[in-house]
């Protein structure tokens, strides 16, 4: 009798393997975290795993029955376990986590890889993370847990119920589009809350680099807010704009390359040169002010309310008002030439109007120069945007030094014209 492996042999051994990877790093991390014997560790888990994926195999093909004997089992010996430690206060996490890790085999088996890794890594996360967890829950106040409250009625809740329709004169008013914005401002809010509360004013650039990824004008609108707030995040804020504001140059870069290289090489030396502006004068600010900033810095901040939704209300109130204004004038005076369209369109969002030209250039609808150069335009119209969000929200001293910004902005927006 010849031995022959099969396909459906090789994807029953990678089966094997995945389960017995995804045990092993929820056994790793328990071994690594308890010095003593334990119930479940390296070895175990591993096992467990394997044993879901092989009880789900046994259930599809031959025996139904056999997730009562094999899952009864793995809680039996939980149940044992548990009992022999409740005497020593230890809690039952390791034996949850046996219980998820046969799930884990079974969703393997059932070829959910996706969910079962990151159930694994999400599962070895949380038990990894046990001291700094414990840490939080200790110290946060009854004020951040309604906060967290608040935070998952507007992403969670509220969101997928709104209809993703057009309403209104001119069909402005998408009640899901807005609501995006009001999710995205409540985020980015939020990670700024928890970086002032973990590392202080200094670190809450960080939420320049992480917000500017997806939205700069969020970012602009959050941080000039908290500005007014706490006038000792002002450089840290500004430093926060900036950034975001430089990752969206380089995102500008990235969307026309990903359809067009010819646009992307015609806007790369001039964003470029922008971004170096930036980079120039937000150096010259920190040296300047260095003591001022070190001294802010250290300053201790009166936290309170870190999220209202009246705050992210008001946002989406503005974004709405700005984007019905868009489509009347889109409307009564219609898109008069390829630059005005995309300075109306830059107001709202940048990276469609970058997609949208960059195919059209690739097309031949466009030359390359004329959508680089209404590419320039939208991003000189989202910057003016930008700004007036600072200039509502922020403070005297964060408003002069963006307004540098937006100068310099402009200037180059009319330059890239002159030259090119």
């Amino acid at each position: 009798m010849e031995f022959k492996l099969g396909s459906d042999t090789y994807v029953l051994l990678f089966k094997i393997i995945f389960s017995m990877a995804s045990g092993l790093l929820i056994g790793l991390e328990r071994e690594h975290r308890t010095k003593r014997e334990i119930f479940a560790g390296i070895r175990t888990f591993p096992l467990i795993s394997v044993l879901g994926m092989l009880s789900g195999l046994i259930f599809d093909k031959y025996w139904d029955g056999i997730l009562y004997f094999t899952f009864g089992a793995v809680v039996l010996l939980a149940v044992i376990n548990y009992y022999l430690e409740y005497q020593k206060d230890i809690g039952s996490t390791t034996e949850i986590a046996t219980f998820i890790a046969f799930i884990i085999g079974l969703l393997i088996y059932y070829e959910h890889y996706y969910i079962a890794a990151f159930l694994s890594v999400a599962t070895t996360g949380l038990l990894a993370l046990k001291r700094t967890l414990e840490k939080f829950a200790k110290n946060i106040s009854e004020e951040d847990i309604f906060a967290i409250l608040k935070f998952a009625l507007v992403t969670v809740v509220i969101y997928p119920l709104l209809p993703d329709k057009n309403f209104g004169p001119f069909d402005a008013i998408n009640p899901k589009n807005i609501w995006e914005m009001v999710v995205l401002v409540s985020v980015i809010d939020f990670l700024a809350y928890i970086i002032l509360r973990w590392k202080g004013t200094k670190t809450l650039w960080i939420t320049g680099v992480i917000g500017g990824m997806i939205s700069s004008t969020a970012v602009s609108y959050e941080l000039a807010k908290l500005s007014r707030k706490y006038s000792a995040v002002t450089y840290s804020a500004l430093f926060g704009i900036v950034l975001a504001w430089l990752i969206m140059n380089f995102r500008v870069l990235f969307l026309s390359g990903v359809v067009n290289t010819e646009v992307t090489l015609t806007l790369l030396w001039p964003v470029l040169a922008l971004s170096g502006v930036y980079v120039v004068i937000i150096g010259f600010i920190y040296i300047k002010n260095r003591e001022q900033i070190s001294r802010s810095s250290q300053q201790e901040i009166p936290f309170t309310n870190p999220f209202q939704i009246s705050s992210a209300l008001q946002f989406g109130v503005i974004y709405g008002i700005i984007i019905f204004a868009t489509k009347a004038l889109q409307h009564y005076y219609g898109s008069k030439g390829v630059y005005i369209a995309s300075f109306i369109s830059g107001v709202i969002d940048v990276d469609a109007i970058t997609l949208s030209l960059s195919t059209l250039a690739k097309n031949g609808t466009l030359t390359t120069i004329i959508a680089a150069k209404a590419i320039v335009i939208a991003i000189v119209s989202n910057s003016i945007f930008k700004f007036l969000y600072i200039f509502m929200f922020g403070n005297k001293k964060l408003v002069r030094n963006m307004t540098v910004f937006l100068l310099v902005t402009v200037l180059f927006g009319i330059l890239y014209f002159i030259i090119y």
